[in-house]
């Protein structure tokens, strides 16, 4: 089973009644998964209410040069933005979300636990509250006709405010993206909402422990142990007046049919299996 990624966008969370939030960002992953190559990203985004703008500065293993990524409704749509290529491509999210609820995905013993730590650090000017969440769960895939299981541990740093208002929960509530699987879309919300605030800084830290020793009918023996890591930090972030000009594609750039050259890499939530890859 190829890995699924679930969560739409770069911290995408904004309220209309404080204006446009423009922040920068630096974003870096890794992770001992062959398949899934490290990144380094530096961007700059633009939230205006349900509208948002990511623009990519760098982006290793990831994005084009000069890639964008917009979103009018809260990121149940997203487009693509080639400048290079005078090309864009659509992805319905919603869609992507209702296709990943009915793939055969159980999750077991779901247990989460958040605390309040005792630091205040100030990230780009602003001063922050730190939260430690752990969230840990078995899930269980199908290969072929065989389930193979997995343990996952997610434990997230967030460094948050609440200077730009209750703008996270404002955001999540009008994206609207689902799988429509209770269990997934729990997980999903333990992760983007049981933490309250804008994050200005995040380490998530995800571990994938193999529950079983091999493929059926293969001699190779799965990893045992595998683990992710992502770091994103806001480095500069301000309000500022609406631009409706930022949102529009312009009009001579192409809507391309075939896939994206490189596959969104800044999503929040993780869910990977691919036995294939082992």
């Amino acid at each position: 089973m190829n890995k699924v990624w679930v969560g739409i966008a770069l911290l995408l969370v904004a309220c209309s009644s404080f204006g446009a939030v423009h922040y920068e960002f630096v974003q870096r992953s890794q992770s001992d998964v062959a398949n899934i190559p490290s990144t380094d990203l530096t961007g700059k985004a633009i939230i205006d209410g349900d509208r948002s703008r990511v623009d990519f500065i760098t982006a290793t293993n990831s994005y084009p040069p000069g890639a964008y990524v917009l979103s009018t409704n809260g990121a149940r749509n997203l487009t693509f933005v080639d400048p290079l290529m005078k090309s864009y491509t659509e992805v319905n999210a919603g869609a992507v979300a209702a296709a990943i609820g009915t793939s055969n995905i159980k999750i077991d013993n779901l247990k989460s636990e958040v605390r309040q730590m005792d630091d205040h650090p100030t990230i780009a000017g602003v001063v922050t509250d730190h939260y430690h969440l752990i969230i840990s769960y078995e899930m269980t895939v199908m290969f072929r006709t065989m389930p193979l299981k997995q343990s996952i541990r997610t434990e997230i740093d967030k460094w948050t405010t609440g200077a730009f208002g209750n703008v996270s929960e404002l955001f999540l509530a009008n994206s609207g993206v689902h799988t429509g699987n209770p269990d997934i879309d729990k997980l999903i919300d333990l992760e983007t909402t049981k933490i309250k605030g804008l994050p200005l800084k995040q380490v998530m830290k995800t571990t994938l422990s193999n529950l079983q020793g091999s493929l059926p009918g293969s001699k190779l023996p799965l990893s045992q142990v595998r683990t992710l890591t992502r770091e994103l930090i806001i480095t500069s972030i301000e309000q500022a007046p609406s631009d409706n000009t930022v949102f529009v594609i312009p009009a001579n750039f192409k809507k391309s049919d075939g896939e994206l050259s490189k596959a969104p890499v800044t999503q929040s939530t993780i869910l990977s299996f691919d036995p294939s890859k082992e």
